[in-house]
Formats: C-alpha cells, structure tokens, sequence
C-alpha cells in the first residue's frame, strides 16, 4: 500500500478509536476527512481503492451510529456497493464487503423500513452463507443473521416460507454451537422465538413443546447481572427498578437524532408500564405515553416498525382512560389502533392482534356513548379476528370470549335471540379450550353461566338454570392460586344463588371466603391491592353470616364470619398474615413462606406476560404452589393454613361466658348467641340494615360532639 494512503488511514483510526473512546465528535469528523484525503489518491484504477473505500464508509456508519446524519449512512451504502463491485467472487476481502454492505442496509432498513433494503439484506446474506463450508465454526453468525433477516420478512410480509427457512438456518446455526459455546444461549432464543411465532400461526403444540425446552436453556446460559432477567424469573421489583434506570442510562446514550433512540425509548416505557401493572402508580403511565410518543414520533407513517409502538400507546392511553376517564385518551387509542390495522392489510399473519386491540377500544367506547354503530363494528372485527384463528389455535378462546360478550350485549340491546344462542355455542367452545388449571377458565365459566342466566330469564328453561349452577360450582376446585377473575366469578355466583335461593348459596359464600383469603395471602402489599380488597370484600363476610343463618347452618356462621373479618382486618392493617404465622413456626416453616411468596411472584409475572406457554407455565408453577402448601399444613398447629378455622375451636372463646355476635347485612340483622356445652341459639333482630346505619352516625356524631366538649 502507498506509504502515503497507509499513513492517512492508521491517523484515521487512531481517531476513530478515540471518537468511540468519548472524545467528541471533532475525532470522527477529522478521520473522515483524512479518510476522504486517502480515497483521493486512489483512483478507479487503483489496487488499493477497495480499502480506502472500506474505510471511510465504516467511519461514516460510525459517525451516523453516533448523531444519525443519515446522510452519512446513504454515503457509506454507496461506497461498500463500490468495493463489493472492486472485489469479484473468490476475493478473500469479498466477505468483508457482503457483511459490510449488509450492515448498513439493514440500519437503513431500521430507520425507514423500505422491504427492498431487506431484500437486498437477505441476497447478500445467502452469498456469505454460501461462501462458509459446512461444518465451519464461523458459519453460525451468518446463519444466525440471515434467519433473522427472514424471520424479519415474515412479520411484514406473511410469507410462511421464510419463516419456515428461518427456523430451518436456526436449528444449522444451534448444532454449530454445542454446549459450552458463548454464544449458544443467543441461537437458542432466536430459535426458540421463531418456534413459538409458528405456534401463534398455526397451532402446533410440538412448536410450543420444543420452544419452551429452549427458552429454559436459553435463561439458564443467559449472561448474568441482568435485572430484567432476574424480574422475570424472580419477580423482584428492585430488579424492575434497576432495568428502569438501565433504560434510562441507554436512552442517554441515544441523543436526538440516534438511530437506536425510538428502541430506547420503547424499552423505557414497557418497562415503565411493566412496573404500573404491579404497584398502580399513574406517573408510570404517563411517564410511558411521553416516551412513546417520541418513539412513535421517530418512526414515519407507513413505516413497518410502527405497528408494535403503536398497539402499546393505545393500550398505555386505555389504561390511563379507565383510571381518570379522559374521554380524548379512548378516541386516540382508537385512532392508533386503526393505523396499526391498516399495517397489517388483510392475509397478514398478525393481522387477528390489531383486530382485536381495535374491536376492545370500540366497545369500550360504546359501554361510555352507548352509540350501537361501536357495538357492530366491534363485533364484525371479533368475527374477522376469529377467523383468522382456527381450532386448536391458541388465541382463539380469548376472541370466542370477546365476541360472545359482544353479541350479548347487543342482545340486551336488541333483544335478537340469535345473537343470544351465538354467543352461548361460542362459550361452550371457550370454556372447551381453557381446561383445568388454565388462568382464564374461570372468564369463561361465568360468562357462559351469565349468558345462560340472560336466556332463562327469556325462557324460562330449568335446563339453563341448573347448568349455570353446576358451572359456578366448578369454582370449588381452583388451584391455590388464585386471581382477582376467580374472585368476581365467585361474587357472581353469590349474586345469583342469592336471588333465586340456590342450595349451592352456602358453598358460594364458603368458596368466595376461601378464594379470597389465598389471593390477599399471595398479593404484595400495596395501597392499590387493599383499594382491590375493599371492592372485592365489602359485605361478604355480614352476608355470608346471614346465608348460614337463613339456611340453618349456626356454627357454619361463625366459621364464615371469623374468617371473613380476620382476612378484613389483617390486610386493611397490614399488621399480619396467614403467613406470618409460618415464619414464626420454625426455620422450615420460614423457608416454606419464602417459597410460597417465590411461587406466587412468579405466578403474577405469568398472567402479566400473556405468551404462549402461559398455561404450561402456569400450571407447573400451580402444582409447586400446592406442594408447599400441603408441607405447611403438616407443620405444628399450621394444618388449618389458608383453611376457615373449625367452630369448635371458636366455641372456646364462652368458656368465660356467653359470646354474643352481633350481624347486620343487607338480607337480614340477627344476633347469635355461642355458648360453650350447647348449640348456638340464633334471634332474628327486627331491623333493617339502614336502620343500623342511620343509628351508627348518629353514635358516632354524638361521640364527635362529646369529644369536643371535652370532660365536665
């Protein structure tokens, strides 16, 4: 090489290298300019053209990575096409150019998402594919790249084949990576990812089976020290917080102008809204619509990378419309999710998603206007969604759920019994598809229970009647996990059985207690779950007294009512629970507790995530949970854990004398007298319970005034 041309380019380095050090862009502007002074004294003709062209384009893409000029990534596109052109096939310098010309398209791709930039990515990855033999250890990457270009073409495009070939260069590129290779953790996620794509595409449990084997060896080779990854396997909201600030440390480092800064910003605010699902603090929200705002804003209209920013605005805007009620949130949500719509025109894969996120906005909307053109158009969206999901789809129960609500609204409405019977044989085939342990099975219980409540009151079939019973009743056999469906699902049960005098009344409120006090023993404390509790447990214990009383059942009574006001009390003070008890028993019983806390974490982070290995997850995560709470009932004194204490034991409390409870309930007020060697004695009182009401204020008025007045 020209003592000259060499000299220029080992000056351009040297401050290229102190550029990526931090030191300023003035570095990286001058090795451009000793980088063009080089080119010049390369001629076309010249044997060293193709390195000086090497060069410059790399400082460019390096100045453009730094303050995204996109000027300098369109220069650096047109020299590396040059020096692929100076460098024919079977030039040992040829690779170097695929991978750098590639490189470059592809960001232009990430920030202006024209296809033909990918198209070209994926030509030039098979070239350099092809150049690397079978078997080569370096074969791995371009494998790798090459899948991930094509994978990438499937989520824009639908073309099934190159998801199908991305999987196929996946598997090439993980056999070229055995156990112990550094980066073989990163091929078993990629294949891993694009398994369970295929799985939301076409079903197939073997795809789910496979990706979750390798995205539990993936975690396990996971590079350690990640906060992000240690919530999602611990739960630990100080790994949440550090990921936060980690998010906000990367976004520092993307100025305006960054190509990398619409991904930092969407980073930031998943994160964010990751933490307001667990803790309920608003300036989360906001903080979250801020920042993808200026994600979205970063990214031009019809650009392909809009879609997923867009979904999580309008879901982000949703969320802070259901907690303040800003009508103008609602109809940008509205607007954001038709736009993501029209990005996945019709015979997209993921066309079903956007259908529904739009279908659930409209009818949002329509629950606050009421205008019924909202209610149609949400319905023939839910139809287009379903259809686009065929049996044995995973996805699909969730859109027979929405749309069989839907149709029923309307039916109340309209009164068409069609779209009655049409939503019940949807809620038949939803509940088909959520056996067992599967988190939303009690949704569909209820939901079909209703709607077959709707029709007995049209009908009047007994057939409808006792089937809404006998699902209701299935409630008695969740798992000891519970979550807060499974507990509007029992209160609605309640509801019912109260109104038609069921005999299953007695089990609902019994069930009801007991899924209640294994949901607050699982939940962390905060001021947003006891807003929860005191919607959820407002009058269950009074009612769930009186129904015992009004059915005969006296000692049952007691059971119902210790329990009830001792789950009230404990979490309104936060003074104890069910678990401090088993701390306190013994070193075993600790470790239990901590387990138990672990189990129910990680439980929260899987109903928060929704991926396709929910259920499995789940369940396995069930069973645990129900193994440690067998171990602490076989502990000392603990074998009533998360179970009503038995009356006989309450029944010591007269030893000294006559207990007498007191009760007032919106179905009846009674007094039940416990006595210690006999059965309670029950006395109706006759008062109503707004009665009570009106005398608690006036005591608690004429004790305000006498406290005033102080002592005379």
């Amino acid at each position: 090489m020209d003592s000259t041309v060499q000299l220029l380019h080992s000056r351009a380095d040297s401050l290229a290298v102190k550029f990526q050090q931090g030191g300023g862009s003035s570095c990286i502007d001058e090795a451009i300019d000793l980088d063009r002074e080089a080119l010049e004294l390369c001629p076309p003709s010249h044997p060293e053209r193709s390195v000086s062209l090497t060069q410059l384009a790399v400082h460019l893409g390096d100045r453009y990575n730094q303050l995204g000029n996109i000027r300098d990534l369109e220069v650096a596109i047109d020299l590396d096409r040059e020096a692929l052109d100076l460098r024919p096939q079977g030039d040992p310098d040829r690779s170097m150019s695929l991978n750098n010309l590639a490189v470059c398209l592809s960001t232009r791709y990430k920030q202006l998402g024209v296809m033909t930039d990918l198209d070209s990515v994926i030509v030039l990855g098979r070239e350099t594919l092809d150049r690397w033999p079978k078997g080569h250890a370096d074969r791995s990457y371009s494998l790798d790249n090459l899948a991930l270009c094509l994978s990438t073409r499937y989520n824009q495009l639908g073309v099934t084949e190159n998801l199908d070939e991305a999987i196929v260069l996946g598997r090439e590129a993980l056999d070229l990576r055995p156990k112990g290779h550094p980066d073989r953790w990163m091929s078993l996620n990629n294949l891993a990812a694009r398994l369970s794509t295929h799985y939301k595409q076409f079903g197939l449990t073997e795809d789910l089976g496979e990706a979750i084997v390798l995205h539990r060896e993936a975690l396990d080779l996971f590079p350690k020290g990640r906060p992000n990854r240690r919530y999602n396997q611990l739960g630990a909201m100080k790994d949440l917080d550090e990921a936060i600030v980690l998010d906000r440390e990367a976004l520092n480092l993307c100025p305006e102008g960054h190509p990398n800064r619409s991904m930092s910003l969407n980073n930031l605010a998943v994160d964010l809204f990751t933490r307001y699902k667990q803790l309920g603090v608003m300036e989360d929200v906001n903080e979250a619509i801020v920042v993808t705002r200026e994600a979205l804003d970063l990214l031009a209209k019809g650009h392909p990378d809009r879609s997923a920013p867009l979904n999580n605005f309008a879901v982000y805007l949703s969320t802070r419309y259901s907690e303040l009620g800003v009508m103008q949130d609602l109809d940008e949500a509205i607007v954001l999710n038709r736009e993501a719509l029209y990005l996945c025109q019709k015979g997209h894969p993921n066309r079903a998603a956007p259908l529904n996120n739009l279908a659930i906005r409209l009818s949002t909307r329509y629950e606050q206007l009421g205008v019924m053109e909202d209610l149609d158009e949400a319905i023939v969206l839910y139809r287009e969604a379903l259809d686009l999901r065929p049996k044995g789809h995973p996805e699909r129960s969730t859109l027979l759920n929405n749309l069989a609500v839907h149709l029923s609204t309307r039916h109340n409405q309209l009164g068409v019994m069609e779209d009655l019977n049409e939503a019940i044989v949807l809620d038949r085939e939803a509940l088909d598809l959520r056996p067992g342990e599967h988190p939303q099975r009690s949704m569909s219980l209820d939901n079909l229970a209703r709607h077959l409540g709707d029709r007995f009151a049209w009908l009047r079939q007994p057939k409808d009647q006792e089937e809404l019973f006998s699902l209701y009743a299935q409630l008695v056999h969740l798992s000891p996990y519970v979550s807060s469906s499974d507990l509007y699902t029992a209160r609605a049960w309640i509801r019912v059985a109260e109104h038609f005098q069921h005999p299953t009344i007695l089990l609902a409120y019994e069930t009801s207690l007991r899924l209640l006090i294994q949901h607050l023993t699982a939940l962390p404390s905060s001021p947003r779950h006891l807003v929860a509790l005191r919607d959820l447990t407002s009058s269950l214990a009074v009612d769930a007294f009186s129904a015992c009383l009004r059915n005969g059942s006296l000692a049952k009574a007691v059971e119902l009512l210790e329990q009830g006001r001792g789950v009230f009390w404990s979490q309104l003070t936060r003074l104890c629970s069910p678990l401090d008890d088993v701390i306190a028993s013994s070193v075993e019983g600790k470790e239990l507790a901590n387990d138990f806390t672990r189990l129910a974490s990680l439980i929260r982070n899987v109903l928060n995530s929704h991926g396709t290995d929910q259920h499995e997850r789940l369940c396995h995560l069930n069973l645990e949970l129900q193994r440690v709470v067998t171990n602490i009932r076989e502990l000392p004194g603990l074998s009533r854990f998360l179970l009503p204490s038995l009356f006989s034991d309450l029944q010591r409390a007269a030893s000294g004398g006559p207990v007498i409870i007191v009760n007032a309930s919106k179905y009846s007020c009674d007094a039940l007298l416990i006595l210690l060697d006999r059965d309670p004695v029950h006395i109706p009182l006759q008062i109503t319970v707004e009665s009570v009401r009106e005398l608690s204020q006036e005591v608690n008025t004429l004790t305000v005034r006498a406290t005033r007045r102080g002592p005379t």
